[in-house]
């Protein structure tokens, strides 16, 4: 029987990360069936591609309700009902689910009910809200990893989080690799890996790119750079996005100090992005919790060394001379490694084939495929 993926992807029609990688598959000539739920009739068709292998589709299912945010096995009856009625699972080769608790365990089922081996891949949702607080969803977790032919993760700080997990199961490390997500094909088309030099005497240019939501911490960014302004340092914070809890507080801030900080507001054309990247030094994005963070790598990519969290995202991914890690939830902290980039500025080198090798996301397909064939 040829080849036929399917992906299960609760979330899908919130995220381009799980379109990339479709397409990147399609490319490859290998055919896919995606297995989504949607919360509202907004998201029907959204994030959708056009196939060029026949067969392959996208399955937008409708079922969700609010009360299977509170009653799991509910989620897991309802979903998986509308997945056996939308597809034949005689025909799947392997399945890859994307979340290791909502969509892990669909997996799962489909493997104990029609012997279907299946690679799951963990994110920050998995390990900063399931594994944390979700006691009852626990014994499922560990079943799903067991059961698993191949576990990913995004990042090795989120391998080494998982590890330690209470109910991670002791042949995890003999099936977990690290696959990266990739970014899109513009920001490598378009490298700039040098680091631009900063004239002595111009202020220091910060960039921060991304919603903001209380977890992208956007205000203790601002409170940092306040205080470096407080001891002298000629430094300004460029803002491209909005939208969410904190945009009130980050516009009340902005507008106390509009020498410090420009809202560029929400930017959607790559190029305005990339050119207001240029004009910056340092990229910093100190969220609170990341499955990976693409635009530390879109930034990278145009020559700017990156401030990011500590045991989140990207951590893991990037010796010294690419960043320093931060503690997101001290102002003190962000503010000091800010200071310690500017003081070793000139030592940062980014090596353009290393974003290449590791997040062009047709690289990122053939990793995947190479573990779906075993």
């Amino acid at each position: 029987m040829s080849q036929h993926i399917l992906h299960i992807a609760n979330d899908f029609p919130g995220s381009q990360v799980y379109n990339q990688l479709a397409r990147a598959i399609d490319k490859r000539g290998v055919r896919q069936s995606v297995f989504t739920t949607v919360r509202h009739k907004g998201q029907l068709g959204k994030n959708a591609l056009d196939f060029a292998v026949e067969g392959s589709t996208i399955y937008y299912s409708d079922n969700w309700s609010p009360w299977h945010r509170a009653f799991f096995r509910l989620k897991t009856k309802s979903n998986y009902a509308h997945l056996l009625a939308a597809l034949d699972p005689q025909i799947i080769t392997h399945t890859h689910a994307h979340t290791l608790f909502s969509d892990g365990v669909l997996a799962l089922k489909l493997k104990q009910d029609f012997g279907i081996p299946y690679t799951v891949t963990i994110r920050n949702t998995d390990i900063n809200t399931f594994m944390r607080f979700m006691v009852h969803t626990w014994d499922i977790g560990r079943c799903v990893l067991n059961n698993a032919d191949r576990v990913v993760c995004i990042s090795p700080a989120h391998l080494k989080r998982v590890l330690k997990w209470k109910y991670c199961p002791p042949d995890f490390v003999a099936k977990v690799i690290n696959i990266p997500n990739g970014i899109n094909s513009y920001w490598l088309d378009n490298l700039s890996c040098t680091i631009k030099p900063h004239l002595l005497g111009d202020p220091w240019n910060l960039l921060y790119v991304g919603n903001f939501s209380t977890n992208k911490n956007v205000p203790r960014l601002m409170e940092a750079v306040l205080r470096l302004k407080d001891k002298g340092h000629n430094i300004q914070l460029h803002i491209i996005g909005g939208g969410g809890d904190d945009t009130k507080r980050i516009e009340l801030m902005a507008r106390e100090s509009p020498e410090t900080f420009y809202l560029h507001g929400v930017i959607k054309d790559k190029e305005r992005i990339r050119s207001i990247m240029h004009q910056c030094q340092l990229f910093t994005m100190p969220s609170l919790t990341e499955t990976f963070g693409l635009v530390y790598v879109e930034a990278l990519s145009q020559g700017l060394p990156i401030l990011y969290p500590g045991g989140e995202g990207v951590d893991g991914f990037f010796t010294a001379s690419y960043g320093t890690c931060c503690n997101p939830r001290s102002i003190y902290d962000i503010a000091s490694k800010i200071e310690q980039m500017i003081t070793h500025f000139h030592e940062y080198v980014i090596d353009k084939d290393y974003l290449l090798d590791h997040f062009d996301w047709n690289m990122v397909a053939d990793r995947y495929l190479s573990i779906f064939h075993q």
